[in-house]
């Protein structure tokens, strides 16, 4: 799972991989994360997409404004809305059975009782139970994979909706024939880390760009 993200420390929290997670070439596509692992780092979010594929297509959705025109579709759909607070209620459900009463008396003494118990129930991507702020189409898919396998049990809309829009785009879902290169521990192919995509940094990444452009035309005083 390393070679796969490029990144050691989630890869070091990682708990589980399910059969529905795997890709056509056995490798993850997503796995769970360790809310408070051995190594001391806190994670926020429990599933965690691991796929080069799916993560560089997710993140041209992204990139298109797909973020907020799902965000949109949820607010006005009552039925969406129902589901995905039920997603929240279940990741923070899974948090609360993970973390044991040690590791809570540690997560307050970091992070004070305030903060601790928000930590404690948020849901995807670290969000209230309330939200209808998508934030992150990643972490909803991820949560899909995890889910779909169960008809009775899919309660993820938006992870749906996120793959049906990349079937749109031409996107294999269980994998391309070559992308196996990505996540083959012996293949030369490297993987960068992915750059944080969501909302709140992509408007700081074009907030730094447009003062850039003031700058470089001496507008900006």
């Amino acid at each position: 799972m390393e070679k796969q993200t490029g990144q050691k420390s989630p890869c070091h929290a990682a708990i589980g991989v399910p059969v529905s997670c795997k890709c056509r070439h056995g490798y993850p596509q997503a796995f769970t994360l360790n809310p408070m692992p051995s190594t001391g780092r806190i994670n926020s979010g429990l599933v965690k997409l691991t796929c080069p594929m799916l993560v560089n297509a997710i993140d041209e959705l992204e990139d298109d404004g797909y973020i907020k025109e799902i965000s949109k579709k949820l607010e006005a759909n009552s039925e969406w809305q129902k589901q995905v607070q039920q997603v929240h209620e279940k990741h923070a459900h899974t948090r609360k059975e993970l973390i044991t009463d040690d590791q809570l008396n540690i997560l307050q003494d970091k992070l004070g009782e305030r903060a601790s118990l928000a930590f404690m129930e948020s849901g995807v991507a670290a969000s209230t139970i309330d939200s209808l702020d998508v934030k992150c189409l990643h972490a909803w898919y991820g949560d899909y994979l995890f889910a779909s396998p169960d008809k009775e049990s899919k309660t993820s809309p938006l992870g749906e909706t996120v793959g049906d829009l990349l079937r749109t785009r031409g996107i294999d879902l269980s994998g391309s024939e070559s992308c196996s290169s990505f996540c083959d521990p012996l293949s030369k192919t490297m993987v960068q880390p992915p750059n944080p995509r969501n909302k709140q940094r992509l408007k700081s990444r074009k907030e730094i760009a447009r003062r850039k452009r003031k700058k470089e035309t001496g507008d900006e005083q």
